[in-house]
């Protein structure tokens, strides 16, 4: 299940807590500025940073669809 998928282990951010923290974030704009209010929000890549690529990834595909990820 997604929701339950583990994106950064450091901070303990999950799919869902990225899916929220988006907010209203609609569309697919700026992926950095919409990360950095993610990152905000949820304080994920902020240890480690080994997360980065992955948090993106789920940005990508909340935004873009699934069909389009």
């Amino acid at each position: 299940m997604k929701e339950n998928y583990m994106v950064c282990n450091c901070k303990q951010v999950s799919y869902v807590n990225i899916a929220d923290a988006l907010g209203n974030h609609t569309k697919f704009d700026d992926v950095l500025k919409v990360f950095e209010d993610v990152q905000q929000v949820t304080h994920c890549s902020t240890g480690c940073g080994g997360c980065y690529s992955k948090v993106l990834d789920v940005i990508s595909e909340i935004l873009m669809g699934p069909e389009n990820a």
